[in-house]
């Protein structure tokens, strides 16, 4: 079974990543400098048998403060606020910017893989900056001020929001086809089952994300964002079983 990571260190295991690229310094170098494989880089980045020893060293090799791994990770925010939620549930494109940067989109991608005219752009990073979602200098990487892991409200505006647009874009996808990679399956659990399975979705984020992390600095041809959707509830089994109860009685 994976491991479900503490937030605090999945927070700092994220800001080691992002400080890493912010630097320019690949796994390759890193690998080289400590005298191990690319692989055990990777592993120990997603906080497999990394040691305290192993993380001082990457800090020294790029010049960090392990302290400072934590501290930057503390002035993300977990959660939106409802103004914050209202403007981006009005306004689909800034959500789609915004959503983009989250996940590490930089002004380039915008304008290349989103058909973002640099005007249009530049106006919808003045808006995000003004919520205070984002950090965007004139020269430099753009920075979201939110975890990647950020909550929404449960019914909330950008619950709703996903309800209009994002589910039923998922739920008319056709499943049959190639690039449609999914696995359903059906468990009895308690309400503390699906609140393990939820804890496992969590971990899974994370190593979703590595591994485009890993696509990207190995510069990997035909990347394209691809969505990724999952969720365990319970079924209605009285819809699932009206054929033959009706026949019984």
């Amino acid at each position: 079974m994976p491991k479900t990571r503490r937030p605090g260190i999945a927070t700092i295991l994220l800001q080691l990543r992002r400080e890493l690229k912010a630097r320019g310094i690949r796994v390759a170098s890193l690998a080289t400098q400590m005298e191990v494989a690319e692989p055990t880089i990777w592993r120990w980045l997603r906080g497999e048998g990394l040691t305290l020893d192993r993380l001082d060293e990457i800090c020294a090799i790029a010049d960090l403060d392990m302290r400072d791994l934590v501290g930057r990770g503390d002035d993300q925010q977990e959660s939106f606020t409802l103004a914050q939620e209202r403007v981006l549930a009005a306004d689909r494109g800034l959500a789609l910017v915004f959503f983009a940067i989250l996940h590490g989109a930089q002004r380039q991608d915008l304008e290349q893989e989103f058909g973002l005219p640099a005007d249009r752009l530049e106006s919808h990073l003045e808006r995000l900056k003004r919520l205070s979602l984002i950090e965007a200098p004139s020269r430099g990487r753009i920075r979201s001020k939110m975890r990647r892991a950020v909550r929404w409200r449960r019914g909330g505006p950008l619950s709703m929001a996903f309800e209009r647009t994002v589910k039923p874009l998922f739920m008319s996808l056709n499943f049959g086809s190639p690039e449609a990679l999914y696995m359903s399956d059906m468990v009895s659990l308690s309400e503390a089952g699906r609140a393990r399975v939820h804890a496992l979705f969590e971990a899974l984020r994370d190593d979703i994300h590595m591994i485009g992390e890993q696509e990207q600095a190995a510069r990997l041809e035909g990347r394209e964002w691809s969505g990724v959707l999952m969720m365990v509830r319970p079924f209605d089994i009285g819809e699932l079983t009206s054929e033959w109860r009706g026949k019984a009685r």
